[in-house]
């Protein structure tokens, strides 16, 4: 995976966590899937900073 398209998936996760956000403020009948977004994005984000801190330490190694 490039370094381009982590970047993008970040900014994709940032914007889905703050969509979800968005939903839960906005009302009552939508907290649920604001709820699954927020969360959603979130975990994307901590699995492509892993993957990006687990390339670096491999880099470093070298």
């Amino acid at each position: 995976m490039k370094f381009k398209s982590k970047i993008g998936i970040l900014i994709a996760g940032t914007l889905l966590a703050l969509a979800g956000i968005n939903l839960i403020v906005d009302s009552t009948t939508t907290k649920n899937l604001g709820a699954v977004l927020t969360l959603t994005g979130v975990f994307t984000n901590i699995v492509v900073l892993l993957i990006l801190i687990k390339n670096e330490n491999m880099m470093s190694d070298l």
